[in-house]
């Protein structure tokens, strides 16, 4: 039902496991000893754990708690809002370059996937037109990245509107994954986010976790937001596959929520000055890339190579440097290169890999 994941399988065999690691798409994992339960959090009836855990969420997001359910981060988030918004047979469109679980959750889910492209040449934005331009009569839901998974261009609120407008005149749904798109602000001082893609347009479902901002990865606090009708058939969907999600969830969904202010603080502090210092390097390479003003990784392009996964597996052996094969994408010459690493690893993980691209192959 649902074929393997290749660049998740790709990447349990490598990340983690190379001293400079430039892949990992997320701010580094949160300690235990640096996540303190609080008593309150500690609710022992499971139906008020829940309930505190979605008001959480919902003020999170500064949205209605009606449009919310929990899940255990944005992957399951992305299962359930594919089970609540299509039937097989559907046609589901997919952006293009795209992370690759989309596709597979889609397909897993009995749908169709049709592709409409974010142009290099347009630094990866999102188009409205391209969009319309490749939905079928069969078409049911579009889904999108925001930030975009591999590019790290932000779209919008305007486009995502017209995008979700255009899709609605066809009674199709916008699914947006916005795990990236708190960055560079991640919250007020109050610790909310308050530019979910979920409030642009009535018919559009955003889902997203506390997994790649705040280093929240292992706890898998994630969250769909929609409409009430939605919600409903993603509660549907955990009742005939799981039950009910643990209360040890609710849990730590509590905790990390109370303590989101100090959380986006580090995060904030492990970013500062990265991006720019990779804006130096790669335009010192002579390479092309996405130029994201936000976020925490990139897409490398390397002129004139051929698939560099082969010269990236080499690399990760012999110099202890990894990046994101862009193959897993759809850009074979290209390469998503991350800067959550400590400063010292990432000086010296840039210079690793200059030295592996030297030896690239040329395209055939």
């Amino acid at each position: 039902m649902f074929a393997p994941v290749r660049y998740l399988e790709w990447a349990r065999h490598l990340y983690g496991q190379v001293r400079f690691d430039l892949a990992t798409s997320g701010i580094r994992i949160v300690r235990r000893d640096e996540m303190a339960v609080s008593h309150a959090a500690r609710e022992d009836d499971p139906a008020i754990a829940w309930s505190l855990f979605r008001q959480a969420i919902a003020a999170h997001n500064d949205v209605p708690e009606e449009e919310v359910f929990p899940t255990l981060g944005t992957t399951h988030a992305l299962w359930l809002a594919f089970a609540a918004l299509t039937t097989p047979g559907d046609d589901v469109l997919v952006e293009s370059p795209a992370y690759e679980p989309l596709i597979r959750i889609a397909e897993g889910a009995g749908a169709r996937v049709v592709h409409f492209s974010r142009e290099a040449r347009d630094r990866f934005a999102l188009d409205p037109e391209r969009v319309a331009l490749a939905m079928t009569p069969r078409t049911t839901l579009v889904v999108v990245t925001n930030l975009h998974n591999p590019s790290g261009v932000r779209a919008s609120d305007a486009v995502l509107q017209e995008i979700a407008r255009r899709v609605a005149t066809e009674g199709a749904t916008l699914l947006v994954d916005e795990v990236y798109a708190a960055f560079d602000d991640l919250i007020d001082a109050t610790g909310v986010f308050r530019g979910s893609a979920r409030k642009v347009a009535d018919n559009i479902v955003a889902v997203s976790s506390l997994t790649k901002c705040y280093g929240l990865g292992p706890e898998r606090i994630g969250w769909v937001l929609g409409a009430r009708d939605v919600i409903a058939r993603a509660g549907h969907a955990i009742t005939a596959s799981a039950g009910m999600l643990p209360r040890a969830h609710a849990h730590a969904g509590l905790a990390a929520f109370s303590q989101i202010v100090p959380l986006a603080a580090r995060s904030r502090a492990m970013l500062t000055g990265k991006r720019e210092r990779v804006a130096e390097w790669v335009a010192s390479q002579g390479f092309g890339w996405s130029a994201p003003t936000e976020g925490l990784f990139g897409l490398v392009t390397v002129p004139g190579s051929a698939d560099l996964t082969p010269l990236i597996e080499t690399a990760a052996r012999e110099r202890e440097v990894l990046v994101a094969p862009g193959a897993f994408f759809g850009i074979p010459n290209a390469f998503r290169i991350a800067w959550s690493a400590p400063a010292d690893k990432l000086e010296e993980g840039l210079g690793r890999l200059a030295d592996a691209l030297r030896n690239r192959a040329p395209e055939t």
